[in-house]
């Protein structure tokens, strides 16, 4: 899905929630093609969060791992899709709009070709409230 955005030009995603990590992912190697995607296809993904069965903080370490940006909106915790309290500290806080573009355009200055993931609590809400 992330290559096919990218082809029709499209810079931003908006699913539920992100895949991961499986808990128990170290030693069966269960990991969510999303998180191959995002290392390399430039487009930022608005999410709830990583899906709430998924391990998070493995999850976060292999998006660190393929050197995919990752932030929480206006929160220091990372949330659990259906929560937004995970016990999980986020890797970075963005503020508002302007630090989400500036980060995702000094990556494509430099000549990243990853996606970029931000989380916001109360995606999920806004998710359910829309059907």
């Amino acid at each position: 899905m992330l290559n096919n955005m990218h082809a029709l030009c499209y810079s931003k995603c908006v699913p539920g929630g992100t895949g991961g990590v499986h808990r128990g992912g170290e030693l069966s190697l269960d990991i969510s093609t999303d998180l191959i995607e995002l290392s390399r296809t430039p487009v930022i993904v608005v999410s709830a969060g990583v899906k709430s069965i998924l391990d998070i903080k493995k999850t976060l370490e292999v998006l660190e791992t393929f050197s995919v940006p990752t932030g929480s909106w206006q929160s220091e915790e990372f949330p659990a899709f259906f929560s937004p309290k995970s016990g999980v500290r986020s890797p970075a806080v963005f503020n508002d709009g302007m630090e989400v573009a500036s980060a995702y355009l000094i990556g494509r200055e430099l000549g990243m070709k990853n996606g970029m993931l931000v989380v916001r609590a109360e995606m999920y809400l806004l998710l359910f409230l829309s059907l």
